[in-house]
């Protein structure tokens, strides 16, 4: 039995160089958070840890990571970071929303949201067929103001598992 090597076709140091570049781009904050999740005891040896030294750490630590590993984690950070196609950050956002799309009304579940778009979780979505590019209306409330809100966008994204949205304008 032929034992699948997916990270064999990995160019290391791409990888390598662009984990480095998104850690570089955290905050102070989150490279602590960061290092504690890769190497806990790197900041437990006592001291007072200034930023050079927490990303000294983490830095190590992502060096000592396997390839599988260093891959995730830039995965992670991609996410984290918006680095993906994201001009906004997103935060978690769990709220109802009723949408229409082909003149039939769906409702789901927010999952994350910015001022330029949303993540709406609907696995369960019986209608018809959805495309990329088709324009969608949604009422939810808004996430700090909790004013009742009405915008239109357009669906950029579709999974398993619910629609990535761009709003026609930010909220």
């Amino acid at each position: 039995m032929k034992k699948e090597m997916p990270f064999l076709n990995v160019n290391v140091a791409e990888v390598t160089r662009k984990t480095l570049d998104l850690i570089m781009k955290l905050p102070g904050s989150e490279r602590e958070d960061l290092l504690d999740k890769l190497n806990p005891e790197a900041r437990n040896k006592g001291g007072s840890h200034t930023t050079a030294t927490v990303t000294t750490a983490l830095i190590d630590a992502t060096m000592k990571l396997r390839i599988e590993d260093r891959c995730r984690l830039l995965g992670e950070l991609k996410a984290v970071n918006g680095s993906s196609m994201r001009k906004y950050s997103r935060i978690d956002f769990f709220s109802p929303i009723q949408y229409v799309i082909n003149d039939r009304l769906s409702s789901g579940y927010i999952k994350n949201i910015s001022v330029s778009g949303l993540f709406i979780e609907n696995s369960h979505y019986n209608g018809p067929t959805l495309n990329p590019d088709s324009s969608i209306t949604m009422i939810f409330d808004h996430p700090f103001t909790s004013s009742h809100m009405k915008i239109k966008g357009k669906i950029i994204r579709i999974t398993k598992t619910g629609l990535g949205i761009r709003f026609d304008s930010k909220i």
